[in-house]
């Protein structure tokens, strides 16, 4: 029996969590074909209760490289932190990033770090000084502006793949336990955290750097609408 995926575990985590229905409009990414013809990856897409898009990529970039994408984002009508990680596997090593990107300016609501990061904190520092991993800020200052304090980026071996998937689930846990207990906000703060989201979702799609490695395998056409489907 093949070994579940990192992606498959997430989904089952969510799925578990509350009933998904598959988007319909991201069937033609079910299968991701590259530019010679080889099939490379897929992406699937559901909502659910409260749930505007939950969302799994996996792509193997080139042999012995193989990235993974889990998104879990609420409505606008929640004022839910937005969930997403990104692990890239390669022979040498691992490369990821995790956080729950707040739905609102943290600058003007130390309120919101309060209320929704507190259970991320013990986490947050004892995983930050672990000697198996090497903990970064991004080097884009735009990733920076829209993280939260809790954005963990970092590389570690691949004998630390358990300790690496294990760090991702419990910031995803949070995520569901926020997603469980929080109610619908005024439809004021709804349009605010509306265009919030529109905007870094176009900030996104234009400052993407890693699109050109990914061009180079899928080609510009499926690179953009991957793209637009991850954000």
């Amino acid at each position: 029996m093949a070994k579940e995926t990192l992606a498959d575990q997430i989904y089952r985590k969510v799925a578990d969590h509350t009933p998904l229905t598959p988007l319909a409009e991201y069937d033609d990414l079910k299968t991701i074909a590259a530019l010679d013809g080889r099939e490379v990856g897929q992406f699937r897409a559901f909502t659910g209760d409260k749930i505007e898009k939950f969302s799994i990529a996996e792509i193997s970039f080139a042999p012995g490289m193989d990235y993974t994408n889990a998104s879990l984002r609420s409505t606008v009508r929640y004022n839910i932190p937005h969930f997403a990680c990104n692990y890239m596997e390669m022979k040498d090593g691992i490369q990821f990033d995790v956080d729950l990107y707040p739905a609102v300016d943290l600058a003007l609501r130390q309120d919101y770090i309060d209320k929704y990061y507190e259970q991320l904190t013990d986490i947050y520092l004892q995983t930050r000084n672990a000697s198996h991993f090497a903990w970064k800020l991004s080097d884009h200052a735009w990733t920076r502006v829209r993280s939260s304090p809790y954005f963990f980026m970092s590389s570690a071996a691949i004998k630390h793949k358990d300790d690496v998937c294990n760090l991702l689930h419990a910031y995803l846990d949070v995520e569901l336990n926020i997603l469980t207990e929080e109610q619908a906000v005024s439809d004021e703060e709804s349009a605010q955290i509306e265009y919030r989201m529109n905007y870094l979702r176009k900030v996104l799609l234009e400052r993407e750097p890693e699109r050109q490695m990914v061009e180079k395998v899928l080609g510009k056409e499926l690179t953009q609408r991957f793209a637009e489907a991850m954000v």
